[in-house]
């Protein structure tokens, strides 16, 4: 499950018809609303050139007082990617091409960051006159 802690982030939020219980660290809370976010990252393929790539990632869900985003690695591999890497960067495949590229933070940490930002429908919109979700699944 991904999840985002700004309810601006999603794009057409919805209530879910029976709310999810999530165990936290110190408690259970519950998540009611989820839909889709846009996000732009750069994807460093090990022996290629960086580039820029926007993705659509779905269902996000909305945890209230979160504060950063969270990506479920389980969600992607149930997406039928692959992943390969090591201590320095992880890279999420999808048909043998890179997808997404994770580092970690701090040289040495073993919590890995994808470096992006949240892309607004409005700014999509604008760029491509129009969206078509599968130019933007991964």
């Amino acid at each position: 499950m991904h999840f985002t802690g700004q309810q601006s982030d999603l794009v057409d939020a919805f209530k879910l018809a029976q709310p999810l219980m999530i165990q936290m660290a110190n408690n259970i809370t519950q998540v009611e609303e989820a839909r889709t976010v846009f996000i732009i990252h750069t994807v460093l393929p090990r022996n290629g050139k960086a580039y820029e790539k926007t993705t659509h990632l779905q269902p996000v869900y909305y945890l209230n007082g979160l504060n950063t985003c969270l990506l479920s690695m389980g969600e992607f591999l149930n997406d039928k990617q692959l992943i390969t890497g090591d201590n320095c960067q992880l890279i999420f495949l999808r048909n043998k091409l890179p997808v997404l590229t994770c580092q970690p933070h701090i040289v040495g940490s073993t919590t890995f960051w994808l470096n992006s930002m949240i892309e607004s429908i409005q700014s999509l919109s604008v760029k491509t006159r129009m969206v078509y979700a599968a130019d933007y699944s991964i």
